[in-house]
């Protein structure tokens, strides 16, 4: 039986043993080493936005101005603004640009809405999202504003003496404000030659909505008025909800001779046309009427529907909006009035309803 002293056991050297501890001792600390953390992410950037807590409603109601006051950061680009103003469905939407310069800045929207709004409360949301190496961010904000009226003027650019000893004269002054405004006592002043002469009249807005001519035939108060150059100023008062509104327009016109004795019609008004919608709403527009005497802001647009007068369009404006009678074939036509009273030959169009659209 051999013993077991007698057995030959391998020899290992002690630098081989050390060798390999430390071949593993490496690969462990390679093992254990971290890894590198990932940069963190670029903080999201502060969007300030503040929306006015009111906005003008412009006469058609199809459309709200409104203001936003936008800040956001420096370095940072814009990328779009949007705004939505709600009161019932659909509402409507317009859109604003800024820049993004750290410091606030007053921008403004005008919204459109698909049928018309009220006056009074709506709701208005803001989007702004702006942009920096390729990283994109969107901020919101909502409130409660308060729609009002929006009073527009406009006075035309000439005017008429109403008698050869230039004792007056005669000015007309487009007018819309939004149905539910109540129209007050109006005036409009004309002045010559440094305020040597001058003279006012009054006449109290329609608001419908619509462009209302109004021809205000003016005394004159001091001096004479004479042919030329003179300072027309209108100022339009009207009332909702228990606080006033205005509107203003001052503007050089052009004093023309009386129209004493004219006996001649302006001319027919020209290539009279009408985009229809399905429910009936036709918006009308043509050329503009010359007359012998009258200058043009002066002559009034008689608007018929089938034979019944509807509306009466002036100042300049060659537009019109009016809603067809449903089930039938419709007659519109368009009549310009002159200074004296003289007619002009009808321009007419045909709008038909008679098949449950209007076309």
């Amino acid at each position: 039986m051999r013993s077991l002293s007698g057995s030959r056991v391998p020899r290992v050297s002690i630098a081989a043993i050390l060798a390999v501890a430390i071949i593993i001792g490496s690969a462990a600390a390679v093992a254990a080493k971290p890894r590198p953390k990932p940069p963190p992410p670029a903080p999201t950037p502060t969007i300030q936005i503040d929306i006015s807590p009111s906005g003008l409603l412009e006469p058609s109601r199809q459309y709200a101005n409104v203001d936003v006051t936008v800040t956001c950061p420096d370095g940072w680009t814009w990328i779009r603004g949007s705004l939505y103003v709600r009161q019932s469905d659909p509402g409507g939407a317009g859109s604003f640009a800024a820049s993004c310069t750290g410091t606030a800045q007053v921008v403004h929207a005008r919204v459109v809405n698909g049928n018309t709004w009220v006056l009074g409360n709506a709701t208005a949301t803001a989007f702004v999202t702006i942009s920096r190496s390729g990283q994109e961010t969107t901020a919101s904000s909502t409130r409660t504003i308060r729609l009002e009226p929006q009073i527009t003027a406009r006075v035309a650019d000439q005017g008429q003496l109403t008698g050869g000893s230039g004792g007056g004269v005669k000015v007309a002054i487009a007018v819309a404000c939004p149905s539910g405004t109540t129209g007050l006592a109006s005036s409009i002043s004309v002045s010559q030659s440094g305020g040597t002469t001058q003279g006012a009249g009054s006449f109290t807005p329609i608001c419908d909505g619509q462009n209302r001519t109004f021809v205000v035939s003016i005394t004159a108060s001091r001096g004479t008025f004479v042919t030329g150059s003179a300072l027309a100023d209108a100022f339009v008062i009207t009332e909702w909800s228990g606080q006033g509104f205005y509107g203003f327009d001052s503007r050089t016109i052009t004093v023309l001779a009386s129209s004493t004795g004219d006996t001649a019609p302006p001319s027919t008004p020209s290539g009279l046309s009408a985009n229809v919608f399905g429910d009936g709403e036709t918006w009308l527009s043509w050329g503009a009427s010359t007359d012998n005497a009258t200058p043009s802001g002066l002559i009034v647009y008689e608007v018929f529907l089938n034979g019944r007068f509807d509306q009466g369009i002036g100042g300049g404006y060659t537009q019109a909006i009016l809603y067809a009678d449903q089930g039938v074939l419709n007659t519109i036509e368009v009549v310009a009035v002159d200074g004296a009273g003289n007619r002009s030959a009808p321009a007419s169009v045909t709008v038909d309803c008679t098949q449950g659209w209007c076309s």
